[in-house]
Protein backbone atom coordinates (compact mmCIF):
# COMPACT_ATOMS: atom_id res chain seq x y z
CA UNK A 1 0.00 0.00 0.00
CA UNK A 2 0.79 3.68 -0.57
CA UNK A 3 2.09 6.15 1.77
CA UNK A 4 1.57 9.58 1.65
CA UNK A 5 2.53 11.99 4.24
CA UNK A 6 0.93 15.77 4.42
CA UNK A 7 3.12 18.93 6.30
CA UNK A 8 1.15 22.04 7.50
CA UNK A 9 3.30 24.71 8.04
CA UNK A 10 2.27 27.97 10.07
CA UNK A 11 4.06 30.52 11.67
CA UNK A 12 5.02 28.86 14.81
CA UNK A 13 3.32 25.60 15.00
CA UNK A 14 2.76 22.67 12.37
CA UNK A 15 0.80 19.63 11.72
CA UNK A 16 1.83 16.24 10.35
CA UNK A 17 -0.51 13.61 9.05
CA UNK A 18 0.55 10.24 7.76
CA UNK A 19 -1.99 8.22 6.00
CA UNK A 20 -1.49 4.63 4.67
CA UNK A 21 -3.69 3.37 1.56
CA UNK A 22 -5.58 4.39 -1.15
CA UNK A 23 -7.59 7.07 -3.00
CA UNK A 24 -10.28 6.19 -0.91
CA UNK A 25 -9.89 3.89 1.73
CA UNK A 26 -6.88 5.33 3.90
CA UNK A 27 -5.51 4.08 7.15
CA UNK A 28 -4.00 6.57 9.53
CA UNK A 29 -0.62 6.23 10.99
CA UNK A 30 0.33 9.18 12.32
CA UNK A 31 -0.55 12.94 13.32
CA UNK A 32 1.71 15.10 15.38
CA UNK A 33 2.28 18.73 16.10
CA UNK A 34 4.59 20.51 17.37
CA UNK A 35 6.25 23.97 17.44
CA UNK A 36 8.33 26.22 15.25
CA UNK A 37 11.24 28.24 16.50
CA UNK A 38 11.30 31.54 14.19
CA UNK A 39 14.27 32.57 16.18
CA UNK A 40 16.97 29.56 15.66
CA UNK A 41 19.29 28.96 13.31
CA UNK A 42 17.18 26.53 12.13
CA UNK A 43 13.43 26.86 12.89
CA UNK A 44 12.36 23.06 11.62
CA UNK A 45 14.05 20.72 14.36
CA UNK A 46 11.08 19.91 15.88
CA UNK A 47 9.81 19.24 12.09
CA UNK A 48 12.88 16.99 11.58
CA UNK A 49 12.58 14.87 14.75
CA UNK A 50 8.97 14.25 14.07
CA UNK A 51 9.89 12.99 10.16
CA UNK A 52 12.73 11.17 11.06
CA UNK A 53 10.96 8.94 14.32
CA UNK A 54 8.05 7.85 12.03
CA UNK A 55 10.43 6.93 9.22
CA UNK A 56 8.96 9.37 6.69
CA UNK A 57 9.99 9.06 2.83
CA UNK A 58 10.67 11.55 0.53
CA UNK A 59 8.27 10.58 -1.70
CA UNK A 60 4.55 11.48 -1.49
CA UNK A 61 4.76 14.16 1.21
CA UNK A 62 2.97 17.41 0.15
CA UNK A 63 3.10 20.91 2.19
CA UNK A 64 0.30 23.02 3.25
CA UNK A 65 1.75 26.75 3.44
CA UNK A 66 -0.18 29.87 5.43
CA UNK A 67 -2.75 31.41 3.32
CA UNK A 68 -1.98 34.77 4.50
CA UNK A 69 0.56 36.07 2.42
CA UNK A 70 -1.43 35.46 -0.32
CA UNK A 71 -3.95 37.02 -2.90
CA UNK A 72 -6.78 35.95 -5.05
CA UNK A 73 -7.90 37.23 -8.02
CA UNK A 74 -11.01 36.78 -10.79
CA UNK A 75 -9.68 37.19 -14.21
CA UNK A 76 -11.33 36.45 -17.76
CA UNK A 77 -9.13 35.22 -20.39
CA UNK A 78 -10.39 34.85 -24.30
CA UNK A 79 -8.49 31.43 -23.71
CA UNK A 80 -9.40 28.15 -23.44
CA UNK A 81 -5.78 25.77 -23.97
CA UNK A 82 -4.19 25.07 -20.76
CA UNK A 83 -0.75 25.87 -21.90
CA UNK A 84 -1.60 29.07 -23.47
CA UNK A 85 -3.06 29.88 -20.44
CA UNK A 86 -0.10 29.05 -18.63
CA UNK A 87 2.14 31.43 -21.64
CA UNK A 88 -0.04 34.47 -20.84
CA UNK A 89 -1.49 33.82 -17.07
CA UNK A 90 1.58 36.61 -15.70
CA UNK A 91 1.24 38.95 -17.87
CA UNK A 92 -2.74 39.38 -17.26
CA UNK A 93 -2.73 39.23 -13.58
CA UNK A 94 -0.05 41.77 -13.47
CA UNK A 95 -2.12 44.43 -13.26
CA UNK A 96 -4.43 43.04 -10.54
CA UNK A 97 -1.16 42.71 -8.37
CA UNK A 98 0.02 46.52 -8.09
CA UNK A 99 1.85 45.73 -4.29
CA UNK A 100 4.18 43.11 -5.74
CA UNK A 101 6.86 42.49 -8.61
CA UNK A 102 5.41 39.98 -10.77
CA UNK A 103 8.68 38.18 -11.06
CA UNK A 104 8.75 37.85 -7.20
CA UNK A 105 5.78 35.72 -6.84
CA UNK A 106 4.31 32.51 -7.94
CA UNK A 107 0.70 32.07 -9.90
CA UNK A 108 -1.50 29.41 -10.03
CA UNK A 109 -5.53 28.80 -11.66
CA UNK A 110 -8.50 27.53 -11.22
CA UNK A 111 -10.85 26.84 -14.17
CA UNK A 112 -14.12 28.59 -13.18
CA UNK A 113 -16.32 28.42 -16.07
CA UNK A 114 -15.31 28.48 -19.32
CA UNK A 115 -17.19 27.99 -22.91
CA UNK A 116 -15.39 27.86 -26.41
CA UNK A 117 -13.70 30.99 -26.47
CA UNK A 118 -12.95 32.34 -22.87
CA UNK A 119 -12.40 30.60 -19.85
CA UNK A 120 -13.16 32.60 -15.82
CA UNK A 121 -10.29 31.90 -13.72
CA UNK A 122 -9.51 32.39 -9.49
CA UNK A 123 -6.26 33.15 -9.83
CA UNK A 124 -3.81 32.31 -6.88
CA UNK A 125 -0.49 34.55 -6.39
CA UNK A 126 1.91 33.55 -3.62
CA UNK A 127 5.53 35.61 -2.78
CA UNK A 128 8.34 32.99 -3.60
CA UNK A 129 9.98 34.49 -0.96
CA UNK A 130 7.16 32.82 1.79
CA UNK A 131 7.12 29.51 -0.91
CA UNK A 132 11.48 29.19 -0.27
CA UNK A 133 11.18 30.02 3.38
CA UNK A 134 8.86 26.80 3.82
CA UNK A 135 10.39 24.86 1.32
CA UNK A 136 13.43 25.42 3.07
CA UNK A 137 12.64 24.34 6.27
CA UNK A 138 11.37 21.06 5.18
CA UNK A 139 14.33 20.30 2.91
CA UNK A 140 16.45 20.86 6.06
CA UNK A 141 14.13 18.66 8.13
CA UNK A 142 14.60 15.77 5.59
CA UNK A 143 10.88 15.83 3.83
CA UNK A 144 11.15 17.12 -0.16
CA UNK A 145 7.65 17.99 -1.04
CA UNK A 146 6.96 17.59 -4.55
CA UNK A 147 4.20 20.14 -4.41
CA UNK A 148 3.09 22.96 -2.48
CA UNK A 149 -0.49 23.79 -1.98
CA UNK A 150 -2.39 26.64 0.17
CA UNK A 151 -4.75 26.06 3.15
CA UNK A 152 -7.91 26.83 0.79
CA UNK A 153 -7.30 23.78 -1.57
CA UNK A 154 -6.00 21.37 1.26
CA UNK A 155 -9.21 22.54 2.83
CA UNK A 156 -11.59 22.18 0.34
CA UNK A 157 -9.87 18.43 -0.73
CA UNK A 158 -10.56 17.70 3.01
CA UNK A 159 -14.42 18.85 3.07
CA UNK A 160 -15.35 16.60 -0.19
CA UNK A 161 -13.31 13.37 0.56
CA UNK A 162 -15.87 14.26 3.84
CA UNK A 163 -18.99 14.62 1.74
CA UNK A 164 -19.85 17.98 2.95
CA UNK A 165 -20.32 19.53 -0.17
CA UNK A 166 -23.55 18.30 -1.79
CA UNK A 167 -24.31 19.57 -5.30
CA UNK A 168 -27.96 20.84 -4.24
CA UNK A 169 -26.80 23.35 -1.67
CA UNK A 170 -23.75 25.96 -1.19
CA UNK A 171 -21.51 25.99 2.02
CA UNK A 172 -18.60 28.08 3.40
CA UNK A 173 -14.94 26.43 4.55
CA UNK A 174 -13.10 28.80 7.19
CA UNK A 175 -9.60 27.46 8.27
CA UNK A 176 -8.88 29.59 11.51
CA UNK A 177 -4.68 30.30 11.40
CA UNK A 178 -2.15 31.72 13.67
CA UNK A 179 -2.55 35.18 12.31
CA UNK A 180 -5.21 34.73 8.94
CA UNK A 181 -8.23 32.55 8.48
CA UNK A 182 -8.71 31.75 5.16
CA UNK A 183 -12.46 31.22 3.45
CA UNK A 184 -14.10 29.49 0.54
CA UNK A 185 -17.25 29.49 -0.63
CA UNK A 186 -18.52 26.36 -2.34
CA UNK A 187 -21.44 26.26 -4.82
CA UNK A 188 -23.15 23.15 -6.40
CA UNK A 189 -19.99 21.12 -5.24
CA UNK A 190 -18.10 23.84 -7.60
CA UNK A 191 -15.31 26.30 -5.88
CA UNK A 192 -17.25 29.50 -5.88
CA UNK A 193 -14.87 32.07 -4.30
CA UNK A 194 -11.67 32.06 -2.64
CA UNK A 195 -10.24 35.05 -0.06
CA UNK A 196 -8.17 35.63 3.11
CA UNK A 197 -9.28 37.38 6.26
CA UNK A 198 -5.90 38.53 7.92
CA UNK A 199 -6.56 37.86 11.72
CA UNK A 200 -6.32 34.54 13.17
CA UNK A 201 -6.18 32.95 16.71
CA UNK A 202 -3.39 34.63 17.49
CA UNK A 203 -4.26 37.96 16.55
CA UNK A 204 -0.86 39.72 14.54
CA UNK A 205 2.53 38.70 14.70
CA UNK A 206 3.20 39.24 18.67
CA UNK A 207 6.77 40.88 19.54
CA UNK A 208 9.07 39.59 22.54
CA UNK A 209 6.86 38.46 25.43
CA UNK A 210 7.06 40.31 28.72
CA UNK A 211 8.13 36.74 30.16
CA UNK A 212 10.77 36.90 28.01
CA UNK A 213 12.08 39.59 29.36
CA UNK A 214 12.27 38.87 33.39
CA UNK A 215 15.32 38.64 34.82
CA UNK A 216 16.89 36.36 37.69
CA UNK A 217 15.92 39.67 39.78
CA UNK A 218 12.44 39.12 39.31
CA UNK A 219 10.34 37.68 42.28
CA UNK A 220 7.94 35.21 41.92
CA UNK A 221 5.21 37.49 42.50
CA UNK A 222 6.39 39.66 39.57
CA UNK A 223 6.71 36.20 37.11
CA UNK A 224 3.34 35.41 38.14
CA UNK A 225 1.80 39.21 37.36
CA UNK A 226 3.30 39.41 33.86
CA UNK A 227 1.13 35.53 33.24
CA UNK A 228 -1.87 37.01 34.60
CA UNK A 229 -0.78 39.86 32.00
CA UNK A 230 -0.48 38.18 28.92
CA UNK A 231 -3.57 35.72 29.84
CA UNK A 232 -5.32 39.01 30.11
CA UNK A 233 -4.28 40.12 26.62
CA UNK A 234 -4.79 36.75 25.06
CA UNK A 235 -8.49 37.26 26.20
CA UNK A 236 -8.33 40.83 24.12
CA UNK A 237 -6.52 39.39 21.06
CA UNK A 238 -9.24 36.43 20.71
CA UNK A 239 -12.43 38.83 21.03
CA UNK A 240 -11.01 41.04 18.81
CA UNK A 241 -9.84 38.29 16.32
CA UNK A 242 -13.58 36.70 16.54
CA UNK A 243 -15.21 39.90 16.21
CA UNK A 244 -13.25 40.57 13.01
CA UNK A 245 -13.77 37.27 11.86
CA UNK A 246 -17.21 37.44 12.12
CA UNK A 247 -17.55 40.43 10.17
CA UNK A 248 -15.76 39.41 7.42
CA UNK A 249 -17.60 36.17 7.21
CA UNK A 250 -21.08 38.03 7.37
CA UNK A 251 -19.26 40.14 4.68
CA UNK A 252 -18.51 37.10 2.14
CA UNK A 253 -21.77 35.35 2.77
CA UNK A 254 -23.70 38.02 1.72
CA UNK A 255 -21.58 39.41 -0.73
CA UNK A 256 -21.51 35.82 -2.20
CA UNK A 257 -23.16 35.17 -5.54
CA UNK A 258 -24.34 31.54 -5.64
CA UNK A 259 -27.16 29.37 -6.95
CA UNK A 260 -27.73 27.59 -4.09
CA UNK A 261 -28.32 28.59 -0.70
CA UNK A 262 -25.70 28.74 1.59
CA UNK A 263 -26.81 26.38 4.36
CA UNK A 264 -23.90 25.82 6.61
CA UNK A 265 -20.17 27.17 7.37
CA UNK A 266 -17.92 24.94 8.55
CA UNK A 267 -14.45 25.92 10.43
CA UNK A 268 -11.23 23.73 11.02
CA UNK A 269 -7.85 24.68 11.65
CA UNK A 270 -7.05 26.26 15.31
CA UNK A 271 -9.72 26.93 18.29
CA UNK A 272 -11.23 30.11 18.31
CA UNK A 273 -13.68 30.04 21.37
CA UNK A 274 -17.27 31.72 20.40
CA UNK A 275 -16.87 30.59 16.74
CA UNK A 276 -18.02 27.46 16.64
CA UNK A 277 -21.40 25.98 17.82
CA UNK A 278 -22.77 30.11 17.01
CA UNK A 279 -24.17 31.49 13.97
CA UNK A 280 -23.61 33.91 11.21
CA UNK A 281 -26.35 35.84 9.69
CA UNK A 282 -28.33 32.91 11.00
CA UNK A 283 -26.44 30.16 9.02
CA UNK A 284 -25.03 27.67 11.84
CA UNK A 285 -21.31 27.47 12.18
CA UNK A 286 -20.35 24.00 12.93
CA UNK A 287 -16.90 21.89 13.33
CA UNK A 288 -15.15 20.44 10.34
CA UNK A 289 -12.61 17.59 11.40
CA UNK A 290 -10.45 15.19 9.72
CA UNK A 291 -10.82 12.72 12.13
CA UNK A 292 -13.39 11.16 13.90
CA UNK A 293 -16.88 9.83 13.71
CA UNK A 294 -17.57 12.94 11.03
CA UNK A 295 -14.70 10.78 9.08
CA UNK A 296 -16.03 7.19 9.55
CA UNK A 297 -13.14 6.11 6.96
CA UNK A 298 -10.84 6.69 9.57
CA UNK A 299 -10.37 6.22 13.37
CA UNK A 300 -8.73 8.32 15.58
CA UNK A 301 -9.86 9.30 19.47
CA UNK A 302 -8.54 13.17 19.68
CA UNK A 303 -9.79 16.18 21.82
CA UNK A 304 -12.91 17.60 20.08
CA UNK A 305 -10.92 21.41 20.43
CA UNK A 306 -7.87 19.43 18.41
CA UNK A 307 -9.82 17.70 15.83
CA UNK A 308 -10.02 20.71 13.13
CA UNK A 309 -6.55 21.35 13.85
CA UNK A 310 -5.02 18.61 11.12
CA UNK A 311 -7.86 19.39 8.31
CA UNK A 312 -5.46 20.69 5.99
CA UNK A 313 -2.55 18.12 6.23
CA UNK A 314 -5.19 15.94 5.67
CA UNK A 315 -6.00 17.00 2.91
CA UNK A 316 -2.16 17.49 1.39
CA UNK A 317 -1.42 13.86 2.06
CA UNK A 318 -4.96 12.55 0.53
CA UNK A 319 -3.84 14.26 -2.32
CA UNK A 320 -0.51 12.61 -2.62
CA UNK A 321 -2.67 9.82 -2.38
CA UNK A 322 -4.81 10.75 -5.57
CA UNK A 323 -8.11 11.36 -3.69
CA UNK A 324 -8.08 14.89 -4.45
CA UNK A 325 -10.43 16.97 -6.15
CA UNK A 326 -8.33 20.31 -6.79
CA UNK A 327 -4.64 19.81 -7.74
CA UNK A 328 -2.69 23.32 -7.30
CA UNK A 329 0.90 23.40 -8.46
CA UNK A 330 2.67 26.38 -6.67
CA UNK A 331 6.21 24.46 -6.89
CA UNK A 332 5.86 24.24 -11.36
CA UNK A 333 8.42 26.98 -11.77
CA UNK A 334 11.28 25.55 -9.77
CA UNK A 335 10.81 22.10 -10.32
CA UNK A 336 10.61 22.47 -14.28
CA UNK A 337 14.09 21.19 -14.80
CA UNK A 338 15.08 20.15 -11.38
CA UNK A 339 11.75 17.68 -11.35
CA UNK A 340 12.61 16.30 -14.55
CA UNK A 341 16.28 15.47 -14.99
CA UNK A 342 17.87 15.76 -11.09
CA UNK A 343 14.99 13.49 -9.65
CA UNK A 344 16.36 10.21 -12.23
CA UNK A 345 19.87 11.31 -12.53
CA UNK A 346 20.62 8.65 -10.01
CA UNK A 347 18.52 6.03 -10.84
CA UNK A 348 18.91 6.04 -14.53
CA UNK A 349 23.50 5.83 -13.26
CA UNK A 350 22.71 2.85 -11.49
CA UNK A 351 20.12 1.52 -14.30
CA UNK A 352 23.25 1.99 -16.93
CA UNK A 353 25.73 0.40 -14.74
CA UNK A 354 23.62 -2.58 -14.21
CA UNK A 355 22.78 -2.86 -17.68
CA UNK A 356 26.45 -2.99 -18.35
CA UNK A 357 26.99 -5.70 -16.00
CA UNK A 358 24.59 -7.63 -17.90
CA UNK A 359 25.57 -6.87 -21.13
CA UNK A 360 29.07 -8.39 -20.16
CA UNK A 361 27.82 -11.29 -18.66
CA UNK A 362 25.74 -12.43 -21.58
CA UNK A 363 28.64 -11.50 -23.90
CA UNK A 364 31.08 -13.80 -22.07
CA UNK A 365 28.16 -16.54 -21.87
CA UNK A 366 27.42 -16.20 -25.55
CA UNK A 367 30.81 -16.20 -26.86
CA UNK A 368 31.41 -19.63 -25.03
CA UNK A 369 28.18 -21.35 -26.73
CA UNK A 370 29.62 -19.96 -29.71
CA UNK A 371 33.14 -21.57 -29.59
CA UNK A 372 31.50 -24.97 -28.84
CA UNK A 373 29.06 -24.60 -31.55
CA UNK A 374 32.57 -23.96 -33.54
CA UNK A 375 34.01 -26.75 -32.67
CA UNK A 376 31.46 -29.66 -31.87
CA UNK A 377 29.01 -27.93 -34.14
CA UNK A 378 29.97 -26.62 -37.23
CA UNK A 379 33.25 -28.27 -37.70
CA UNK A 380 32.25 -32.05 -37.12
CA UNK A 381 29.62 -30.83 -39.88
CA UNK A 382 32.74 -29.56 -41.94
CA UNK A 383 34.39 -32.94 -41.42
CA UNK A 384 31.76 -35.30 -42.54
CA UNK A 385 30.06 -33.22 -44.99
CA UNK A 386 33.88 -32.81 -46.99
CA UNK A 387 33.83 -36.45 -46.50
CA UNK A 388 30.76 -36.95 -48.20
CA UNK A 389 31.66 -34.92 -50.88
CA UNK A 390 34.77 -36.33 -51.30
CA UNK A 391 34.52 -40.21 -50.93
CA UNK A 392 36.53 -42.36 -48.72
CA UNK A 393 36.86 -45.75 -47.91
CA UNK A 394 33.46 -45.84 -45.64
CA UNK A 395 31.22 -42.94 -47.46
CA UNK A 396 30.10 -42.68 -51.09
CA UNK A 397 30.98 -39.52 -52.56
CA UNK A 398 28.15 -37.81 -54.31
CA UNK A 399 30.15 -34.96 -56.39
CA UNK A 400 32.15 -37.20 -59.20
CA UNK A 401 34.16 -35.67 -60.12
CA UNK A 402 34.67 -33.64 -57.16
CA UNK A 403 35.06 -29.27 -58.81
CA UNK A 404 38.64 -28.66 -58.43
CA UNK A 405 38.12 -25.37 -57.03
CA UNK A 406 36.16 -27.31 -54.16
CA UNK A 407 38.65 -30.22 -53.97
CA UNK A 408 41.26 -27.39 -53.76
CA UNK A 409 39.00 -25.53 -50.41
CA UNK A 410 38.96 -29.05 -48.94
CA UNK A 411 42.23 -29.32 -48.96
CA UNK A 412 43.11 -26.00 -47.56
CA UNK A 413 40.58 -26.96 -44.55
CA UNK A 414 42.37 -30.88 -44.10
CA UNK A 415 45.55 -28.79 -43.76
CA UNK A 416 45.20 -25.74 -41.62
CA UNK A 417 46.31 -23.29 -44.23
CA UNK A 418 44.10 -20.10 -43.74
CA UNK A 419 42.76 -17.61 -46.29
CA UNK A 420 43.38 -14.44 -47.80
CA UNK A 421 43.29 -12.65 -44.26
CA UNK A 422 46.08 -15.40 -43.12
CA UNK A 423 43.01 -16.55 -40.47
CA UNK A 424 42.78 -20.84 -40.28
CA UNK A 425 39.92 -21.87 -41.32
CA UNK A 426 39.90 -24.52 -38.36
CA UNK A 427 39.93 -21.49 -36.18
CA UNK A 428 36.08 -20.57 -37.63
CA UNK A 429 34.09 -23.44 -38.84
CA UNK A 430 31.26 -21.46 -39.22
CA UNK A 431 33.07 -19.37 -41.70
CA UNK A 432 34.33 -22.39 -43.38
CA UNK A 433 31.34 -23.71 -43.94
CA UNK A 434 29.84 -21.07 -45.58
CA UNK A 435 32.58 -20.72 -48.01
CA UNK A 436 31.75 -24.84 -49.13
CA UNK A 437 27.81 -23.60 -49.33
CA UNK A 438 28.94 -20.42 -51.66
CA UNK A 439 30.91 -22.69 -53.82
CA UNK A 440 28.39 -25.51 -53.68
CA UNK A 441 26.17 -23.17 -55.15
CA UNK A 442 28.43 -21.98 -57.83
CA UNK A 443 28.54 -25.31 -59.08
CA UNK A 444 24.96 -25.96 -58.80
CA UNK A 445 24.16 -22.85 -61.37
CA UNK A 446 26.99 -24.08 -63.37
CA UNK A 447 25.24 -27.14 -64.02
CA UNK A 448 22.11 -25.48 -64.63
CA UNK A 449 23.28 -23.22 -67.19
CA UNK A 450 24.80 -26.80 -68.91
CA UNK A 451 21.46 -28.16 -68.85
CA UNK A 452 19.53 -25.01 -70.30
CA UNK A 453 17.10 -24.64 -66.95
CA UNK A 454 16.98 -20.65 -67.21
CA UNK A 455 15.70 -19.40 -64.20
CA UNK A 456 14.48 -16.33 -65.70
CA UNK A 457 11.72 -17.23 -67.69
CA UNK A 458 9.19 -16.92 -65.73
CA UNK A 459 5.56 -18.82 -66.01
CA UNK A 460 2.93 -16.50 -67.02
CA UNK A 461 -0.16 -15.76 -64.35
CA UNK A 462 -2.38 -18.67 -63.82
CA UNK A 463 -5.94 -18.26 -65.22
CA UNK A 464 -7.09 -21.10 -62.33
CA UNK A 465 -5.82 -18.95 -59.45
CA UNK A 466 -7.19 -15.76 -61.04
CA UNK A 467 -11.18 -17.47 -61.03
CA UNK A 468 -10.40 -18.87 -57.80
CA UNK A 469 -10.02 -15.63 -56.46
CA UNK A 470 -13.24 -13.55 -58.18
CA UNK A 471 -14.99 -17.49 -56.85
CA UNK A 472 -13.52 -16.91 -53.12
CA UNK A 473 -15.62 -13.49 -53.24
CA UNK A 474 -18.35 -14.78 -54.26
CA UNK A 475 -18.68 -17.37 -52.04
CA UNK A 476 -17.84 -15.10 -48.82
CA UNK A 477 -20.68 -13.21 -49.98
CA UNK A 478 -22.82 -16.11 -50.64
CA UNK A 479 -25.66 -15.06 -48.01
CA UNK A 480 -25.17 -11.52 -49.05
CA UNK A 481 -25.82 -11.39 -52.59
CA UNK A 482 -27.01 -14.66 -53.20
CA UNK A 483 -24.95 -15.42 -56.46
CA UNK A 484 -25.75 -18.30 -59.12
CA UNK A 485 -23.27 -18.57 -61.73
CA UNK A 486 -24.16 -19.74 -64.90
CA UNK A 487 -20.94 -19.44 -66.93
CA UNK A 488 -17.35 -18.65 -66.27
CA UNK A 489 -14.21 -18.33 -67.74
CA UNK A 490 -10.81 -17.09 -67.76
CA UNK A 491 -7.49 -16.46 -70.19
CA UNK A 492 -4.43 -15.17 -69.63
CA UNK A 493 -3.37 -12.29 -71.59
CA UNK A 494 -0.53 -9.63 -72.21
CA UNK A 495 1.84 -12.25 -72.10
CA UNK A 496 5.12 -11.65 -73.90
CA UNK A 497 4.92 -8.20 -72.90
CA UNK A 498 6.38 -6.38 -70.07
CA UNK A 499 5.29 -8.27 -66.61
CA UNK A 500 3.07 -5.05 -65.50
CA UNK A 501 1.01 -5.61 -68.39
CA UNK A 502 0.51 -8.81 -67.85
CA UNK A 503 -2.63 -10.10 -65.85
CA UNK A 504 -5.92 -12.48 -66.27
CA UNK A 505 -9.75 -11.65 -67.41
CA UNK A 506 -12.26 -13.86 -66.16
CA UNK A 507 -15.21 -13.55 -67.76
CA UNK A 508 -18.63 -14.52 -66.14
CA UNK A 509 -22.63 -14.95 -66.14
CA UNK A 510 -24.38 -14.69 -63.16
CA UNK A 511 -27.77 -14.32 -61.07
CA UNK A 512 -28.15 -12.44 -58.18
CA UNK A 513 -31.04 -13.32 -56.48
CA UNK A 514 -33.02 -11.15 -54.33
CA UNK A 515 -36.76 -10.22 -53.37
CA UNK A 516 -36.76 -7.08 -55.52
CA UNK A 517 -35.06 -6.19 -58.73
CA UNK A 518 -33.74 -3.14 -56.41
CA UNK A 519 -32.58 -5.33 -54.14
CA UNK A 520 -30.86 -7.31 -56.84
CA UNK A 521 -29.28 -4.19 -58.12
CA UNK A 522 -27.92 -2.73 -55.14
CA UNK A 523 -26.71 -5.99 -54.45
CA UNK A 524 -24.85 -5.76 -58.11
CA UNK A 525 -23.43 -2.30 -56.92
CA UNK A 526 -22.48 -3.93 -53.46
CA UNK A 527 -20.12 -6.52 -56.14
CA UNK A 528 -18.67 -4.11 -58.16
CA UNK A 529 -17.54 -1.92 -55.28
CA UNK A 530 -16.03 -4.70 -53.52
CA UNK A 531 -14.38 -5.76 -56.58
CA UNK A 532 -12.50 -2.40 -56.22
CA UNK A 533 -11.21 -2.85 -52.70
CA UNK A 534 -9.73 -6.00 -53.94
CA UNK A 535 -5.54 -5.83 -53.79
CA UNK A 536 -5.58 -7.97 -56.55
CA UNK A 537 -8.21 -6.35 -58.60
CA UNK A 538 -6.83 -4.53 -62.07
CA UNK A 539 -10.35 -3.44 -63.89
CA UNK A 540 -13.95 -3.88 -64.28
CA UNK A 541 -16.72 -2.80 -66.15
CA UNK A 542 -20.27 -3.20 -66.11
CA UNK A 543 -22.11 -5.25 -68.42
CA UNK A 544 -25.71 -6.09 -69.85
CA UNK A 545 -28.06 -6.78 -66.69
CA UNK A 546 -31.57 -8.28 -67.32
CA UNK A 547 -34.17 -9.15 -65.05
CA UNK A 548 -35.77 -12.45 -64.32
CA UNK A 549 -39.53 -13.46 -65.14
CA UNK A 550 -40.75 -13.10 -61.54
CA UNK A 551 -38.60 -10.00 -60.63
CA UNK A 552 -36.62 -11.64 -58.25
CA UNK A 553 -32.97 -11.14 -59.33
CA UNK A 554 -31.05 -10.20 -61.88
CA UNK A 555 -29.02 -11.89 -64.95
CA UNK A 556 -25.43 -10.74 -65.04
CA UNK A 557 -24.23 -11.32 -68.36
CA UNK A 558 -20.62 -11.88 -69.00
CA UNK A 559 -19.16 -9.48 -66.52
CA UNK A 560 -15.49 -8.86 -67.13
CA UNK A 561 -13.04 -8.97 -64.06
CA UNK A 562 -8.89 -8.26 -65.13
CA UNK A 563 -7.26 -9.79 -62.25
CA UNK A 564 -3.38 -9.38 -61.15
CA UNK A 565 -2.05 -12.77 -59.63
CA UNK A 566 1.38 -11.52 -59.20
CA UNK A 567 -0.14 -9.36 -56.12
CA UNK A 568 -2.06 -12.50 -54.53
CA UNK A 569 1.58 -14.41 -54.84
CA UNK A 570 2.71 -11.49 -53.39
CA UNK A 571 0.58 -11.19 -50.23
CA UNK A 572 0.82 -14.65 -49.21
CA UNK A 573 4.56 -14.38 -49.47
CA UNK A 574 4.14 -11.35 -47.10
CA UNK A 575 1.91 -13.19 -44.97
CA UNK A 576 4.38 -16.08 -44.80
CA UNK A 577 6.94 -13.91 -43.42
CA UNK A 578 5.15 -12.65 -40.71
CA UNK A 579 3.60 -15.67 -39.42
CA UNK A 580 7.23 -16.73 -39.43
CA UNK A 581 8.61 -14.17 -37.27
Amino acid sequence: MARSCGIHLGTRRFEIVILDGGPKKQTLVAAVAGELDPNADHPGKALKEALAKHKVSKENVGLVIDAGGAAFRRLTLPLTDATKIEQVLKFEVEKDLPQWDIDDVVADHLVMASNDISSDLLVTAVPKEDLGAALAICEWAGAEPYEVELETTAMVNAAFYSDLCPIDTAQVLVHVGEHSTAVVIIDGGQVNEMRVVHSGALGAQPSESSAEEATEEDTPQDVAEVARGQEQEQEHVNREALRRIRRELGRSISAARTRNDIEAVYACGLNLPGLIGESVMDIPVEEMSAFGPEASRIKQDLPAEERGRWVVAFGSALRELGGAKLSPRLRRENLTYAGTWERVEFPLAVCSLLLATLLAVMFILQQKELMTLNVHGAGQWASYSNAYMKGDRNVLGKLSPLPDDIRAFLKKLEGGEGGSDGKPFSDDYYAATKRVDALLRTEVAKLKKELGADTSIQQPQSALVGTHLVLDLLEEHQKDWRPSIRHIDAVTQGMGKSTRSESVKVTVTLVLLADSVQAAASNYEALLNELKLQPWHKNSTRSNVVSLANDKGLLIERLPIEVDVSVYYEQQRQDALEAAQ
